[in-house]
């Protein structure tokens, strides 16, 4: 954290915070706005400038990322007139305003008259509820579905609907739900039928967490309810469902994609929220390391090519390539796209999503695209070997085709094109590098605490404790339930957010031959490991010496023998003289054949 009273701060390019996204800066105390005396909300505002939290003497403030050191110092300045000293937190300004705009909207409503309402509880900001989502809901008679004709009439807001007097007691507890997951920034939401009851949980920085049990004779009304939004048939029972709700909230359009599959004590539910306004397109937010920015930005500066996104479902894959997308667009480039679904709307790009139904999948759209004079395409996912083989033959005529593909790490991709039939020679001439990519959990910079792992912890890591004593560890402060322990920051989880780790694999000349040749997975790992490929787990690593995330996390996630042997070859290949007894060592040597001591 950068502090500062009256004397200089760093530049920005020395700072080390990682930058704050939408959803914490939402999260600001609301009183600290008014914590300085000198500056009142009307001049934060003009400052493009965020009061996050007051502590003690010190007021946490959010300013753009891209201010320099002449800006900083002017704000501490003003704020120490107020008597405080200013701790800087960066965000990109755009979201800072969006933020500021929202509070003043709020603050001109508190300030209006109004009735009283004796309506219901908003719902809160944390993770661990402050109040049942059955509060002053009358829901002893809803044992069965809401009838359709109810949600005909139903408003698209969720805030609207919660208040109006002839909603059913469902309709406001499942908006409720909705609500207290989009106030705390979660992925997806999980309504499962248990033999007891209803069981709700959150998916919050990729971890479920349970949010409270709910009756079992609400089971079938809240399960139609669901389904009633996604318009979906609620008298299909017994197969599995797809749809889509949209609503509006705070005055964003919410998408969620909505799938229901039939279990033991009723159907569970699963929604995953999109949420196109609060995602950071900028891979600068995305990719904390220099060198893997620029090795990204380089390959999508090619004018022809493909480039392959790798990693699971929800790693952040979509999200990469928009961010490419969004560098990439300007008028004189045409852009085109084709998804299932359509996650994020870009202006100045032709989005298109596929239909099964009626024959619409990827290779037609990317045929369709060939006519369409385009510069650079979008592939959602590939799929099939059609889908490959059209996107590959669309690179070789001089276009840039980004798209994904479903593999553990970069040099696993090129097995897994070959699997699906495309012959190696049309891989090796049109792929122009491989990202693979993983999220983990970000620390929560307000209660996250230090200490030394043991050596036995380094160890698992592939790590010398030698080398590791000048480095500063971090582990999660998980808060007891107590109320007046939690972190207000992330509710006693110990993390609050996530953060991308990237292994970027840059075809060169050695790997395109290997490529061509047919060559083996482990063959394409080590010559990409000799060019100086950083592994997921460097990379992991890296992230945790910096006080990004924990040991923990990065075992959680990325810990694999393949892995941990990767990473062991490329440090072993930096070393060249032992440092046990000082002898010369050669490049495929693990351990010193003299001495028996391991490649540092």
């Amino acid at each position: 954290m950068t502090r500062s009273s009256h004397g200089p701060v760093p530049n920005a390019t020395e700072r080390e915070e990682p930058l704050l996204r939408i959803g914490e800066l939402q999260q600001a105390d609301r009183r600290a706005i008014e914590a300085c005396a000198a500056i009142d909300a009307r001049g934060w505002q003009q400052h493009s400038c965020l009061p996050l939290q007051q502590l003690g003497e010190s007021l946490v403030v959010a300013v753009p990322a891209n201010w320099e050191a002449q800006q900083r110092n002017a704000l501490a300045t003003a704020v120490a007139k107020g008597g405080l000293q200013i701790e800087f937190r960066f965000a990109l300004k755009q979201e800072i305003d969006t933020v500021l705009a929202e509070r003043m909207a709020q603050r001109q409503l508190e300030r209006a008259p109004r009735p009283a309402n004796p309506g219901l509880p908003p719902a809160p900001a944390a993770a661990v509820s402050r109040f049942s989502l059955l509060d002053d809901l009358s829901l002893e008679d809803q044992q069965t579905e809401v009838p359709d004709d109810q949600d005909r009439d139903a408003t698209l807001d969720l805030e609207a609907n919660l208040s109006a007097p002839q909603s059913s007691p469902v309709i406001s507890l499942v908006n409720r739900i909705l609500i207290q997951a989009l106030d705390t920034d979660s992925s997806d939401i999980h309504v499962e039928p248990q033999e007891d009851g209803l069981q709700i949980r959150f998916r919050q920085d990729g971890v479920l967490h349970p949010l409270e049990q709910l009756p079992k004779r609400l089971i079938p009304a809240i399960t139609s309810r669901l389904k009633i939004m996604a318009e979906l048939d609620i008298a299909e029972r017994r197969m599995p469902q797809d749809g889509r709700i949209r609503r509006m909230y705070k005055g964003r359009r919410i998408e969620l994609r909505v799938s229901t599959l039939p279990g033991r004590w009723g159907e569970k539910v699963v929604l995953r929220l999109l949420d196109s306004s609060s995602t950071q397109l900028s891979l600068d937010a995305l990719i904390t390391e220099p060198a893997a920015l620029a090795q990204v930005r380089a390959l999508g500066c090619k004018p022809f090519g493909m480039i392959l996104v790798t990693g699971p479902t929800g790693s952040g894959k979509s999200t990469s390539l928009y961010a490419l997308l969004s560098e990439r667009n300007e008028p004189g480039i045409n852009i085109s796209t084709v998804e299932d679904p359509i996650e994020y709307m870009l202006k100045g790009i032709t989005q298109t999503q596929v239909n099964r139904d009626k024959g619409y999948d990827f290779s037609t759209a990317l045929r369709a695209f060939m006519r369409q004079d385009p510069d650079v395409l979008l592939v959602g996912e590939t799929r099939d070997g059609e889908t490959a083989k059209t996107a590959i033959e669309a690179a070789l005529t001089g276009h840039l085709v980004l798209t994904t593909l479903h593999c553990n790490d970069a040099p696993s991709a090129i097995a897994r094109l070959q699997d699906m039939g495309v012959e190696p020679f049309m891989v090796s001439a049109s792929l122009l590098g491989i990202v693979s990519q993983r999220l983990l959990r970000r620390l929560c910079m307000t209660c996250r605490s230090r200490y030394h792992p043991s050596e036995e912890d380094l160890g698992h890591f592939g790590l010398f404790a030698s080398q590791e004593e000048t480095i500063t560890f971090y582990r999660a402060n998980h808060s007891p339930n107590a109320e007046q322990s939690v972190c207000p920051t992330c509710q006693g989880r110990g993390y609050k957010g996530r953060v991308g780790v990237y292994e970027v694999l840059r075809i060169n000349e050695a790997l395109s031959t290997a490529i061509a040749q047919g060559a083996s997975t482990d063959v394409i790992r080590r010559l990409a490991l000799d060019s100086g490929m950083k592994t997921l787990l460097g990379y992991g690593l890296d992230l945790v010496r910096r006080g990004y995330t924990t040991l923990e996390e990065v075992e959680r996630m990325l810990l694999t023998d393949t892995e941990l042997e990767s990473e062991r070859r490329l440090r072993a290949l930096t070393t060249l003289t032992c440092q046990g007894c000082g002898a010369g060592l050669r490049s495929e040597w693990l351990e010193c054949p003299y001495c028996l001591a391991p490649r540092a």
